[in-house]
């Protein structure tokens, strides 16, 4: 086992379906029953989820769009406060897409242990080629196999709105963190902005902040920090998402009106100022509303 590998060496990785013995992250892939394998598959429960579901999701999520760029900076700036990354540290983001939040934490910190997962298999595949180094899971979070007590921190952005149980999500996120760990998490805000666009991509739901929190508690979580992302955004957003629902004709399974939101959130000079704007100043001015709640809190 090389050096990569023994950063590794305190996780118990669950057994995969018909293995003799616990699979060993190498360094580059993971040793089952002498096999390696560059992702550990896992067999997922009944979902909303789907592969095709995560392609079309992963075209929202594209490394120059400015509310993308400004949702990473804030989980980062997140675990910084949290004193959750660097030596020693373990940290497991839930739902790494594309991994471009995986990428930008290991530039910051590069001696953090990092852990990717997600539902959907190819997206995680993909992402090995590019990340040999980061061991990924696929991952049922309502029935994660994955060790208790195991992490300093999780990062959960956009994930809880496309999991129809959220509570017991929550409640294993608890159980996978140390006591004491660091939640970040980002979920779409305001029920009333839910449209087509959310029932195309999955969502099961948009939250409230109040709603958020009062789910988190529950879950056993002291909510610390809480603003929204999108402040400046919201006001000009929201009308046009009411008279479109008012006047549109598409059907929730028109592949146009996940195009047509895709395009609206392409880079631009406007808004990268706009979300670096609110970056700068969100530290110091309270933000009661956005297009997404912003949560830190601690199990």
């Amino acid at each position: 086992m090389n050096m990569s590998g023994e950063r590794y060496s305190q996780i118990i990785w669950p057994r995969v379906s018909g293995s003799r013995a616990s699979p060993v992250w190498t360094g580059a892939g993971f040793d089952v029953d002498g096999e390696i394998r560059p992702v550990l598959a896992n067999d997922t429960g009944a979902s909303g989820w789907s592969n095709e579901l995560a392609d079309l999701v992963s075209l929202e999520v594209a490394p120059d769009r400015p509310l993308g760029i400004a949702s990473r900076r804030h989980a980062i700036d997140a675990l910084r406060r949290a004193a959750a990354v660097g030596t020693g540290k373990t940290v497991l983001e839930i739902g790494c897409a594309n991994g471009f939040l995986l990428e930008d934490i290991a530039s910051a910190f590069p001696d953090t242990v990092l852990l990717g997962s997600d539902y959907a298999l190819p997206p995680l595949e993909q992402l090995a080629a590019r990340l040999p180094a980061v061991p990924l899971v696929q991952l049922d979070l309502v029935r994660s196999n994955l060790p208790d007590n195991f992490c300093d921190a999780v990062v959960m952005l956009n994930v809880l709105e496309h999991i129809e149980d959220d509570a017991a999500a929550l409640e294993q996120v608890h159980r996978m963190l140390k006591p004491g760990g660091t939640l970040v998490i980002e979920v779409p805000s305001s029920p009333s902005l839910y449209d087509n666009f959310d029932r195309l991509v999955g969502h099961f739901r948009r939250y409230t902040m109040g709603d958020l929190v009062k789910r988190l508690e529950r879950a056993g979580f002291s909510v610390s920090r809480k603003s929204h992302l999108g402040f400046f955004v919201f006001p000009v957003y929201w009308p046009l998402v009411q008279v479109k629902k008012l006047v549109s004709t598409d059907s929730a399974d028109n592949p146009g009106v996940a195009s047509s939101r895709v395009k609206a959130g392409r880079k631009s000079a406007i808004q990268s100022a706009i979300f670096s704007l609110e970056t700068a100043l969100r530290p110091v001015i309270p933000m009661p509303f956005g297009v997404r709640c912003l949560v830190s809190a601690t199990a």
